[in-house]
Formats: C-alpha cells, sequence, structure tokens
C-alpha cells in the first residue's frame, strides 16, 4: 500500500484548516487487506467476501457495541457499519473501544 503523509493547510474562507500532501513523504507499507470506509452503506464487497461475518438485517456486520468483536473471530468491527449512520463522535468512540478489545485480546493471546 502506498501512503502520503498530510499536514493541515491554511484556513480557507471559513476559518477551516483541510488536509494537503506533503511533498516527498511517500512511503510504503506491506499489508495483507485493505478495508476502504468510505459511504453511508456497507460494502458489499466486505460483507459478501467475508465467511464467518454476520451481518443484521440491514447488511450491517453484527458487532458487540461494547467491544467492537463480530462473529469472525480475531475480527472487529464499529462505527457506521454496524449501527447505520450515526456520529463521528459514536463512531470514534466505538473505535476506541474496539483498539482496547484488540489490546486486551493480543495480549491474551
Amino acid at each position: 500500500m502506498e501512503c502520503l503523509r498530510m499536514e493541515l493547510g491554511e484556513p480557507d474562507e471559513s476559518g477551516r484548516r483541510r488536509p494537503v500532501p506533503m511533498k516527498g513523504s511517500e512511503f510504503q507499507l506491506e499489508c495483507d487487506m485493505a478495508v476502504i470506509a468510505i459511504g453511508a452503506g456497507p460494502n458489499p464487497l466486505l460483507t459478501t467476501t467475508t465467511p464467518g461475518l454476520d451481518l443484521n438485517k440491514r447488511g450491517y456486520i453484527v458487532g458487540d457495541l461494547e467491544t467492537g468483536k463480530t462473529t469472525k473471530p480475531g475480527v472487529w468491527a464499529g462505527g457506521d457499519i454496524v449501527t447505520g449512520s450515526a456520529t463521528v463522535i459514536l463512531a470514534m468512540g466505538a473505535g476506541r473501544k474496539a483498539a482496547n478489545s484488540i489490546h486486551d485480546y493480543l495480549i491474551n493471546k
């Protein structure tokens, strides 16, 4: 996977600073899979090609709301893919809970 570091640019007319690429900051990371998390609905490519991952009637991943654990061992999910469209604050909280659960999983493995 090729990555590019970003930094905050100058404020625009609304006062908001937006990310801009840092020239010469490209680097590569090896990975087995990258999950693209863009959009307001579940990505059918992910949900139809991952055996052992249970979905609810709306096509969202079934995940424990306190840990992010899914029905597939070693896989966590949180945010809109579990709850449907919600706030970024809830998604960030789900990410934090999942990170803690993943940490515990790795420490106790």
